[in-house]
C-alpha cells in the first residue's frame, strides 16, 4: 500500500516519509498531524498485489476554524451597560455613545466581543476635560516693538485654550516655524510661545505674525519689528563753558541714530528747557542734553559759568558845574559791568530819565543812550542836584553832580 500526497510525492506504508507529519501504517490508513491550509488537496491511495492494482482518490478540505481571540485581562470591576440607556447607548454594531459627555464620565471602557472560538476584549480610556475652547491670546493687540542692534529681543506670544494651541511663528519672509521646530540658532522658539531673536540685525526687522491653534480654532497677531540704533552725541565740550551775564549762550548737542532721535535739554535748575533766553548769573552749572529714541538715550553733560560783575561808573561830571543860562551844560556818565548797566539820570525835581533807546528829551533835557545828559538852554531854575545811577543784575553805582546855573 502505498499514498501519492497532494504535492504528488508517495508514502508506502511502514516507512518513514519526508515530512515528520505524515505516516501510512500497515492497514493503509494515511495519517496527517496538525492538518494545515496547506494540506488542501487530492490524495491516492493505491493497493497492488500479484493479481493487480486499485487506485482511490480522497480530497481533503481543511477548513479555517476560528481561533480564540486575545484576551486582555484586567483587574477592575467592570459595569456592563444594557442596550437604551438614557444618556449611554451601545449601538448594534457595536458602537459606544455617550451623549451630553460630563468629567464624571473619565473612565476606563472596556469592549468585549464573544463568538464561538472565545471572546476579545478592546480598552479604551476616556479623559473628559473642561470646555473645550478656541483660542485666544493674552495681549491681543498688535505690537511694535524696537530693538537695538546686537541685543536680543524677545517677542511674546502667549495663548490660552483648551486644548493648549499650538504657536506657529510666521517671520518677514514667509518663513514658517512651530513650536516643535527650531528654525536657526540665530533663533528660538520658547514653551510659553516666545520667539527669541538673538543679535538682531539690520535685516530681522519687518512683520512677524504670530497664529494659535487648536482644533477649534486659529487666530493671528501682527508685531512690527523696528531693529534700531541706540542714540549717540556727536559733538562734546572740551571743557567749561563761559559765557558774559546777558549775552546768549549757544550749547549744540549733535545727535544720530535710528530713529532720528529727539533733543532735551535739562537746565541745572532741573527744569526742561523750553524756549531760548539770555543767560543770567543764576545760569550756571551742569546742562544736560538728552538725546532720545525708541533704542535708548544718550546723554551730554556741559558745564557752565556765568561771568559777571557789578557796574562801575567809569566817567563822571565834577561834583560842582557852574554854567551860564542859555549855554547848554554836559554831563557825562559812563559805565562798565557785566552785564552792562543801564544808565539813569535823577533830576533835581526827582523826576527820572532813562538812557534806554535812542535818546529822550524831558523837558531842556536831552539824555543820550551812552548816558550823556545834555541841559539845553539851561536857567536859574535848573540848577540843583543831578545823579547819575548805573544799575545791572548784580548791582549798581552812582555819582552826584550839583549844578549852579548863574
Amino acid at each position: 500500500m502505498h499514498w501519492v500526497l497532494n504535492d504528488g510525492s508517495m508514502v508506502r506504508s511502514n516507512r518513514p516519509a519526508r515530512n515528520p507529519r505524515i505516516y501510512v501504517y500497515v492497514n493503509g490508513t494515511l495519517q496527517i498531524k496538525a492538518i494545515t491550509p496547506a494540506d488542501n488537496g487530492k490524495y491516492e491511495c493505491i493497493a497492488t498485489s500479484s493479481t493487480g492494482s486499485e487506485r482511490r482518490v480522497v480530497t481533503l478540505i481543511v477548513e479555517k476554524q476560528e481561533s480564540a481571540p486575545y484576551i486582555v485581562k484586567t483587574s477592575q470591576r467592570m459595569t456592563e451597560l444594557f442596550f437604551g440607556d438614557h444618556r449611554i447607548n451601545v449601538h448594534q454594531n457595536g458602537t459606544l455613545e455617550i451623549r451630553n459627555v460630563r468629567p464624571t464620565d473619565t473612565a476606563e471602557f472596556i469592549c468585549m466581543a464573544r463568538n464561538d472560538g472565545g471572546e476579545a476584549v478592546m480598552v479604551v480610556q476616556l479623559e473628559v476635560t473642561s470646555m473645550l475652547r478656541r483660542p485666544i491670546f493674552k495681549n491681543p493687540f498688535n505690537e511694535r516693538i524696537v530693538s537695538r542692534f546686537g541685543k536680543t529681543i524677545v517677542l511674546n506670544c502667549s495663548a490660552d485654550g483648551q486644548p493648549t494651541p499650538e504657536i506657529i511663528w510666521t517671520f518677514p519672509n514667509g518663513t514658517r516655524v512651530t513650536s516643535e521646530h527650531h528654525h536657526d540658532s540665530q533663533h528660538r522658539l520658547g514653551n510659553n510661545g516666545t520667539l527669541v531673536i538673538y543679535n538682531p540685525r539690520k535685516e530681522d526687522a519687518g512683520k512677524y505674525r504670530c497664529g494659535a491653534k487648536n482644533f477649534m480654532g486659529y487666530i493671528e497677531k501682527l508685531i512690527i519689528l523696528d531693529v534700531g540704533q541706540k542714540p549717540y552725541i556727536l559733538t562734546r565740550p572740551r571743557g567749561i563753558i563761559r559765557s558774559m551775564s546777558g549775552e546768549p549762550l549757544f550749547l549744540h548737542c549733535l545727535s544720530d541714530g535710528n530713529p532720528k532721535p529727539g533733543i532735551y535739554w535739562t537746565i541745572p535748575g532741573g527744569h526742561t528747557l523750553t524756549r531760548p533766553q539770555d543767560t543770567t548769573l543764576h545760569d550756571r552749572g551742569n546742562y544736560i542734553c538728552r538725546a532720545q529714541n525708541d533704542a535708548g538715550e544718550a546723554v551730554l553733560s556741559v558745564p557752565v559759568i556765568i561771568i559777571a560783575y557789578p557796574p562801575r561808573i567809569s566817567t563822571a561830571p565834577p561834583p560842582n558845574v557852574k554854567a551860564v543860562t542859555g549855554t547848554s551844560i554836559q554831563l557825562n556818565c559812563a559805565a562798565i559791568g557785566i552785564p552792562k548797566p543801564e544808565i539813569t539820570w535823577e533830576l533835581p525835581d526827582n523826576s527820572v530819565l532813562s538812557a534806554a533807546g535812542q535818546g529822550r528829551h524831558l523837558g531842556s533835557e536831552l539824555l543820550h543812550p551812552q548816558g550823556t545828559l545834555i541841559i539845553q538852554r539851561p536857567t536859574a531854575s535848573d540848577s540843583g542836584t543831578y545823579k547819575c545811577l548805573a544799575k545791572n543784575s548784580v548791582g549798581t553805582d552812582f555819582k552826584v553832580t550839583y549844578v549852579h546855573v548863574l
